[in-house]
């Protein structure tokens, strides 16, 4: 479950530059495109690039060639053979043939069916399309088993799987047979078979296709190195579009339509958001005409408002900037002011701004703060839901020491605490364990190893009988590494999670063995259970995996939860790019969580606390989060029958200006900084 990274500077641009653009009325009408391939001839399809380049690497000389062709009507919009995309981003593990008119696609076998005919793609089983593991479409794919393997002693099971099909001429991409194939637009590709298989990571700059993903993940974790430095990055944005001074409305019409696609079937809290098409949705909030605007900073904002604000998920981001044609610029005002009176002079606008004051001759940064409100008020509520955990996750940052490691383990009377802030893993590592042994380097980057190297640490300390997992800090990560970590604290390192599948509607019980003594046998001498009192500490900012780690360790009785409810986080994250190369995460079709009486009841908010640490929100500073003694102590307190821990008032006036003043002296520091 790899979770994106919180975006701090969220509260100044997300809320503030662009928080209404999505309700822009749908002045602009959209063009209609033919909703049939029997309206595309072959007098209509040309070749646009016999050579075009496909990057699905950062190297620059490692590509496939996948010629693009261009189609009357759609103006820009690359068109593809399917089966040259499906060869490469399944490097030819996926059998496609053309038969009967329709082109048959089969991998792990199962099959799909592009269909010219009908406009459709109909698959037999998304989920074993995806993955052929333990059961098909397992959260741990074949290829991450290490030291975890499928269990032998428990079952995996899962209900029956539903077929999809899917409409696409409801999103106005034609299905054209064309020389013994079938020619489609790339992102009606991507959107569907590429998605499924968490590989929808490329973008078309005019001429080729690269992979923005990874470009934009390297620099996220590289901010210091320039772009313009990076060969691969001036690649990307030197293309032929970057040329044009905007897109086509045919190529925006097609931006908004794939984005369309690719939420419907995939974001995992449609239900949660009263979403039953993203066209619908759009339409609804105003926002149609802003995605399907040829001025791409007006897309930018209104991407922006819509993943960090309606989605309002940990899970959901958008990080634009960058695109194929051009940079954007997210902070034009005059450009705002033009949204909201487009807002204002809408049935919807008029509505939300029936109450307020006249801004007739405001300039448009008043208006823009007016406009806000009514976008506040049109959600509901004040605030989003997500704001506690940008605010806790901003806290954290400034109060952890700065000696503080990634990962740590203190010792304090008869307790161990085991700290980390991220679930990572490397279960691709070759060697493996059994052969190459584990390194500094791997205790860093997996937490695995992390574990491992902890245990045979605490056995060397006869006095410890209580081990507390702290999550204060953690905002999730990998699933693989979630599943190790259940297997330590396992009485025989069996894990068992429960997971929906929104997209089969397939819920699934997944059974592994993880070999935590690393002896190549599976079993009861594996795992800690018994052995030790497990404890996992968790606060608001224990997000995705950090959620889900003590919600399967409460489920199944492995260790009492003490701190406060954690953050939350229902779903693996899916990849989001659009047409113009801006990238980003959202919510997926895979959601934790258990069948209970008959419903599915996701994992997002069931965990509560064993022993709550923090009463009152007053009390936040006063709980010993980072405080091996204070854990310590947490624990002796529950042992003695506490549910609950209260702290004196000079206990919380203390801490709280600590807190404070360390804030104030972080913030301060950085100011000092950013003025040399």
């Amino acid at each position: 479950m790899k979770i994106k990274r919180i975006i701090s500077c969220f509260l100044s641009i997300a809320m503030i530059t662009s928080a209404v653009v999505c309700s822009e009325t749908s002045a602009h009408a959209v063009a209609a495109k033919p909703a049939s391939s029997e309206e595309i001839s072959s007098k209509d399809i040309s070749l646009l690039w016999e050579d075009s380049r496909v990057f699905k690497g950062t190297s620059l000389g490692s590509y496939y060639i996948m010629p693009t062709y261009e189609v009357k009507g759609y103006e820009d919009v690359p068109f593809v053979k399917a089966s040259n995309y499906l060869d490469i981003i399944f490097s030819k593990q996926a059998h496609s043939s053309f038969e009967d008119g329709v082109l048959k696609v089969t991998k792990n076998g199962t099959e799909a069916i592009i269909d010219p005919a009908t406009d459709t793609i109909s698959f037999e089983n998304t989920s074993k399309f995806r993955s052929d593991s333990i059961i098909e479409g397992a959260i741990l794919e074949a290829d991450e088993m290490n030291v975890v393997m499928p269990s032998l002693k428990n079952k995996s099971t899962q209900t029956k799987i539903e077929p999809l099909k899917i409409s696409l001429a409801d999103y106005h991409m034609p299905v054209a047979e064309y020389e013994d194939d079938i020619l489609m637009p790339f992102l009606a590709l991507q959107n569907t078979f590429g998605a499924i298989t968490w590989n929808n990571l490329l973008c078309y700059n005019g001429k080729d296709y690269y992979n923005v993903h990874a470009s934009s993940d390297y620099h996220l974790n590289n901010p210091d190195v320039p772009q313009e430095e990076m060969p691969y990055f001036n690649a990307i944005y030197s293309g032929p579009f970057s040329e044009k001074e905007a897109p086509s409305q045919d190529y925006a019409d097609y931006s908004y339509y794939a984005t369309c696609l690719l939420l419907d079937l995939y974001f995992g809290h449609k239900e949660e958001k009263n979403i039953t098409t993203f066209d619908d949705y759009f339409t609804r909030i105003n926002a149609k005409a802003s995605l399907c605007s040829t001025d791409i900073s007006k897309v930018s904002l209104a991407e922006t408002l819509i993943f960090f604000y309606l989605f309002d998920s940990g899970h959901d981001a958008f990080l634009g900037g960058n695109t194929v044609f051009g940079e954007v610029d997210t902070k034009d005002k005059a450009q705002a002011g033009e949204i909201i009176n487009d807002i204002k002079n809408s049935d919807e606008g008029k509505n939300l701004f029936e109450d307020a004051t006249n801004t007739t001759g405001l300039d448009a940064a008043d208006a823009l703060d007016d406009a806000i409100l009514g976008a506040l008020t049109e959600k509901g509520f004040l605030l989003p839901e997500i704001i506690p955990l940008y605010a806790w996750s901003a806290y954290f940052e400034k109060v952890t020491p700065k000696d503080y490691d990634d990962e740590r383990i203190d010792y304090c009377d008869d307790t161990a605490v085991i700290y980390f802030n991220q679930f990572k893993d490397n279960p691709a590592r070759d060697p493996s364990f059994y052969l190459d042994p584990m390194t500094e380097d791997d205790i860093a980057d997996n937490n695995f190893a992390f574990f491992y190297s902890c245990f045979e640490d605490i056995k060397k300390h006869k006095e410890v009988k209580n081990v507390v997992i702290n999550l204060s800090t953690n905002g999730g990560g990998a699933a693989s590494a979630l599943i190790t970590i259940l297997g330590f604290l396992s009485k025989d390192g069996e894990v068992t999670i429960t997971d929906m599948d929104l997209l089969s509607k397939s819920y699934r019980e997944e059974c592994y063995h993880v070999d935590t003594n690393l002896d190549g046998i599976a079993d009861d001498k594996d795992g800690f259970g018994g052995e030790y009192d497990f404890y996992i500490m968790t606060s608001p900012s224990s997000y995705s995996c950090g959620n889900a780690l003590p919600y399967f360790a409460q489920q199944n009785g492995l260790a009492t939860i003490i701190g406060t409810k954690p953050g939350g986080g229902d779903c693996v994250v899916g990849n989001f790019m659009d047409a113009y190369g801006c990238g980003g995460a959202f919510s997926g079709m895979l959601k934790l969580g258990k069948m209970e009486k008959g419903k599915f009841v996701s994992n997002e908010s069931v965990t509560e606390p064993d022993l709550n640490m923090m009463p009152s929100i007053l009390d936040f500073s006063a709980v010993p989060w980072l405080d091996p003694e204070g854990i310590t102590d947490a624990v002796h307190q529950y042992k003695d029958g506490k549910t609950e821990i209260t702290y004196d008032d000079d206990t919380k006036i203390d801490a709280l200006s600590e807190a404070i003043l360390s804030i104030i002296g972080a913030s301060g520091d950085e100011t000092e900084e950013d003025e040399d």
